[in-house]
This record gives structure tokens, sequence and C-alpha cells, in this order.
């Protein structure tokens, strides 16, 4: 397992992303590309001026040649989030691990679109597999772990869920979530 320090005191244990190569980024990329186009990007509700008017570019970067430890790196460096948000009548701060959590749920959003399209073209499911090693794991993610999955229904459901909180109980859901998916060797039906 590796690990990465930040630049504050915490360490966030990293993905393990099966299929993340040359291939698998440039579908990826032209995921990034059309969600940029057609005004699908997920941005943060966290991000300042500076993170709505990078966050394109950052993620074009890591998704290129980065992963989602260089992301929330990246999102740090420029200080791309606010320090304080609003909650209804509440002030509060933002938390530390913010840029993390979001580079985590959008790389990992990215690189199973990617995952898709590969096995959309060579004929294959896709499997739910845990991609980061987390101490707790919720009992919904335990359920679907190892479910094969046609890739082109799990495309639709990520591309119609920008954040993850709309995938349903058979799918990975967006950040903290710590599952993913991976090609297989099962062809679709």
């Amino acid at each position: 397992m590796r690990n990465l320090q930040h630049t504050t005191s915490w360490v966030s244990t990293m993905f393990n992303f099966e299929n993340l190569d040359e291939r698998t980024r440039q579908y990826m990329l032209l995921e990034v590309e059309q969600a940029i186009k057609s005004s699908q990007l997920n941005f943060s509700k966290r991000f300042n001026e500076t993170g709505l008017k990078l966050y394109p570019q950052l993620l074009r970067e890591a998704v290129t040649s980065g992963t989602e430890a260089t992301l929330a790196a990246a999102l740090q460096q420029h200080q791309c989030f606010n320090t304080h948000e609003k909650r209804g009548a509440v002030t509060r701060q933002v938390p530390e691990n913010a840029a993390t959590t979001f580079a985590e749920g959008e790389f990992n959003a990215f690189y199973m679109r990617g995952v898709c399209h590969r096995a959309i073209q060579d004929g294959y499911m896709v499997q739910v597999y845990r991609a980061k090693k987390t101490d707790v794991h919720r009992k919904g993610s335990e359920l679907i772990e190892g479910n094969l999955e046609a890739p082109n229904r799990v495309l639709l459901i990520i591309r119609n869920s920008l954040d993850g909180s709309q995938r349903g109980p058979g799918m990975p859901a967006g950040s903290n979530s710590g599952l993913s998916i991976r090609l297989t060797s099962t062809s679709i039906k």
C-alpha cells in the first residue's frame, strides 16, 4: 500500500486503479473534454474563483499523466478551495481534506468512464472492486463488491450523476466510496 504525505499533517491512502494505463487515460481525457464542452464538469461547491478557473486544466493534467493524489496536490497548491463555507445560518471552516476527497471522487469517476469505454470497445463486462483500502467499509459497498456490470449501463449512470449521489445502490458512489471498476474477461452477452 502506498501513502502520500500531504503538506498538512494527515496521510491519505491512494487508490489502486488496476487498469490505469495510456489507453484508459486516452478515454478518460475524451470524457473530460466532452464534460467541459457540454458544461457537465462537476465543480466543487467549495471552489473559490481560482478553483473554478483552474480546475478543468488541473483535471486534464491529472488524467493525462497523474493520479487522484496529484490532482489533490495541485488543487491544494493553487489554493482552489474557500477557507470557510456557509451551511444554513452557520459558517464553518472547510475541512482540510476537501481537496483530497473531491479529487479522489472526480478522478475515480473519469477513470471508471475510461474503463467503460475500453470494455465496450473490447466487448467485456466490468467488475466492481475495492480500489482504496479503508478501515471501515459501508455495508452497501460490501454488498456490491465483485458485481459484474454492463459497461454501457455504468457509463450512462456515471455521466448522469456528476457528484455520485444519484448512482443508485448497485454502483460505486462518489467521494469516499473506495470502490471502482475494472476490466474483466467476461464477454458482454
